[in-house]
């Protein structure tokens, strides 16, 4: 019996030495959590920005909204290398910082005109991090970026720069893009990346009658394989919107002999298709805009107002594609739709992608508008005026 015991409390000491413990478990307060990181480059040293919020106050946000504002660091580092400036921040982080929360990437115009690759390699390498981030380029200062506070004190991780899809499929006008995108589109041969740019608007918003900084997309910058860096506000990027595949409710005003007449909203669908003719690449364009009433100023019958969208959606593609090529920008990416078409043409063209498109036209524009509905009141009906 005394021996079966030993046994026993030796089998018992066993499985405890092999028990997995928590002796290494660290706490939220003990780990310092990356949320959005900036770059930028300056008299050759590449600028990193890190920003860092305060996760147990985001935490008790989700129960209510906080009295107080949330608690927000933004970080500054430069070094001869991206991982250079990294590393130096660690030597005021204070505690392990980890970036497997990294939600945006910030590029500044100085930073894009080195190429984002030179920024990203380090971070992609490491295992904490993803190609999930959402990318965008600024002029405004990167710290006042991340500095800014969404409505009602909330997180800024529920601001645009970190949660853009809602805003977008509201007011679809400029897409965001995650990182996967951005890096695979910039493999193709003959794609334009039109990288979506946030500004800081304190005109819009007051809060207690004082002005309240809110975060917006105002343009966007275009990246190739030329590196021809430009940029297009919103209203010359406006007729992209009716040929992105991802556009889910764009407005219009409707204007009739200069006065704005009707408001509708639309999802379109377009197709590109190329043809060759005399050595210049012609692309026709077909677009379905079905549209749904949103306001009437003055009655219109469907037919016209189906004709007046028409050609103002026409209008707007030729506007952003004229304006976009006297830049040297494809704001299209036809070029692109030219090689996955017509690949011994592209090749032909361009010298197999040596040199960029540039005897091209739009051809023919067909916009077919469609009204589906007036909303919850009869298209002729009278509105009451009250």
């Amino acid at each position: 019996m005394r021996r079966i015991a030993l046994v026993k409390l030796a089998v018992g000491i066993m499985a405890l030495l092999t028990l997995t413990g928590c002796w290494d478990l660290k706490t939220i307060q003990d780990t310092n959590y990356m949320t959005a990181i900036g770059f930028d480059y300056k008299d050759g040293k590449y600028i990193v920005y890190g920003q860092m919020l305060d996760f147990a106050s985001v935490a008790k946000q989700e129960g209510g909204q906080s009295g107080q504002p949330p608690m927000i660091w933004v970080g500054k580092e430069e070094g001869a290398t991206v991982s250079d400036a990294f590393n130096r921040l660690y030597r005021t982080s204070q505690q392990r910082v980890f970036w497997g929360h990294v939600g945006a990437y910030l590029f500044s115009k100085s930073a894009l005109d080195q190429g984002i690759g030179k920024f990203t390699d380090g971070s992609v390498r490491y295992s904490e991090t993803r190609f999930t981030q959402w990318v965008y380029s600024t002029d405004e200062s990167i710290e006042a970026i991340f500095s800014v506070i969404p409505f009602f004190n909330v997180s800024p991780i529920n601001s645009i720069l970190m949660q853009p899809v809602e805003n977008f499929r509201q007011h679809s006008f400029i897409p965001p893009h995650r990182l996967f995108w951005v890096a695979s589109k910039l493999r193709e041969p003959g794609f334009t990346v039109m990288l979506p740019t946030l500004d800081i608007d304190n005109k819009v918003w007051a809060k207690n009658e004082k002005q309240d900084s809110k975060l917006r997309v105002n343009g966007a910058y275009s990246l190739n394989s030329q590196h021809q860096l430009e940029w297009l506000s919103e209203k010359q990027f406006i007729g992209a919107r009716w040929l992105n595949k991802y556009t889910s409710r764009t407005p219009i005003v409707v204007f009739r002999e200069g006065r704005a007449v009707q408001t509708v909203n639309s999802k379109p669908k377009s197709h590109i298709k190329v043809r060759v003719q005399g050595g210049q690449a012609i692309f026709d364009v077909e677009v379905k805009a079905p549209v749904g009433i949103a306001e009437i100023f003055e009655e219109v019958g469907e037919s016209e107002l189906e004709q007046l969208v028409s050609k103002q959606i026409k209008e707007e593609i030729e506007q952003t594609f004229k304006l976009g090529k006297s830049r040297s920008i494809d704001v299209y990416s036809l070029e692109h739709i030219l090689y996955r078409d017509e690949f011994k043409e592209w090749a032909r063209l361009t010298n197999y992608g040596e040199k960029p498109l540039t005897n091209y036209e739009l051809g023919n524009i067909t916009v077919k508008a469609a009204v589906l509905h007036s909303g919850m009141l009869k298209m002729k009906e009278k509105t009451p005026q009250y």
